[in-house]
């Protein structure tokens, strides 16, 4: 049976994460990387007031969540400004398919710091990926 509950948010992320790592090809060619970083904060920044009016101003807080959180944070925006030089650089085809390597690290983080098992599948996954970014490159 499906999980709609499941389904749903996951076929959301994926076509809003498609649009994510297409719209900054055609922003760049009107901005620089980094003005174009900047008005991508701002769109953040509008659904985090969104999500603040959601939760009536009061977000949990704990310091060690807070802290991971505000790290999610800096490597989100240090990676989309990266990838927005990268995209600079090459067509948008090859640079999402290559960046979309990121599963991998997280995967393998799992694996170190979370004892998550590593399944056969996952490691043809990975396999795979790492090959079809060496036919890519």
């Amino acid at each position: 049976m499906i999980n709609l509950a499941l389904i749903i948010p996951v076929v959301i992320t994926v076509l809003l994460w498609g649009f994510m790592v297409f719209l900054p090809k055609l922003a760049l060619a009107e901005l620089s990387p980094l003005s174009a970083m900047i008005y991508e904060i701002c769109g953040g920044l509008t659904v985090a007031l969104f999500v603040l009016i959601f939760i009536a101003g009061r977000p949990e807080f704990n310091l060690r969540g807070a802290v991971l959180a505000y790290s999610v944070g800096i490597c989100g925006f240090l990676g989309t400004l990266t990838y927005f030089y990268a995209i600079t650089k090459g067509p948008v085809s090859t640079v999402a398919t290559m960046t979309a390597m990121y599963p991998s690290v997280a995967i393998i983080c799992g694996v170190f710091f979370l004892n998550d098992t590593l399944t056969l599948k996952q490691i043809i996954g990975i396999g795979l990926s790492l090959l079809g970014l060496l036919l890519l490159a």
